[in-house]
């Protein structure tokens, strides 16, 4: 997983909780890594799965709603270095069907080593879009915090169904994202 995850995680839990909480947690858990991260290196998924479940054990706050809050925070950090000129894009919807074809594109070219989810979409009318996410990792809750995370940048409102997981046997997620409009 590239290392611009692993960045953002432990700038959220230093942030939140800490320096001395995250040094706890990588005592706790013991990754390879040491818990010595730089944004465009690769690093082993189990060290940040292992990081998320000592942190909802050590919070209480159950793994999935964890790995949201994360992607909510995530998206900032994402959003802030994008190496594309997203800036023209001026809604939640035209966004996320940007996803595959410009933001995860630009990517790739940067970081050809980059594993990256896919997404298939489904529009049922102006105020509804399903996205159909696939991806080894089954990061399905990051990917609705960040669909959260877009929603605050984009100044919306939105309603996600997590309608068919992957975590519960389903070959994709497939989330069903309601557009509300505009936050008061």
């Amino acid at each position: 997983m590239q290392g611009s995850i692993y960045t953002a995680f432990s700038d959220m839990v230093v942030e939140k909780m800490g320096m001395e909480q995250f040094n706890e947690l990588i005592e706790k858990t013991n990754p390879p890594s040491q818990g010595v991260y730089t944004s465009g290196e690769q690093y082993l998924d189990s060290e940040l799965v292992n990081m998320i479940q000592a942190l909802s054990v050590k919070t209480g706050i159950v793994t999935e709603a964890l790995v949201e809050k994360f992607g909510r925070y995530l998206f900032n950090k994402l959003y802030d270095a994008s190496p594309i000129h997203i800036s023209t894009i001026n809604n939640l919807k035209s966004f996320l069907l940007a996803i595959d074809n410009l933001i995860h594109s630009e990517v790739t070219r940067l970081h050809p080593k980059a594993y990256l989810p896919t997404f298939e979409y489904e529009t049922i009318d102006d105020n509804t879009l399903i996205m159909y996410y696939s991806s080894k990792r089954k990061l399905c809750h990051l990917c609705i915090g960040l669909i959260f995370g877009a929603a605050d940048q984009f100044n919306e409102k939105v309603l996600i169904d997590h309608s068919e997981c992957m975590h519960h046997g389903a070959s994709r997620c497939k989330l069903v994202i309601n557009f509300k409009g505009q936050n008061e």
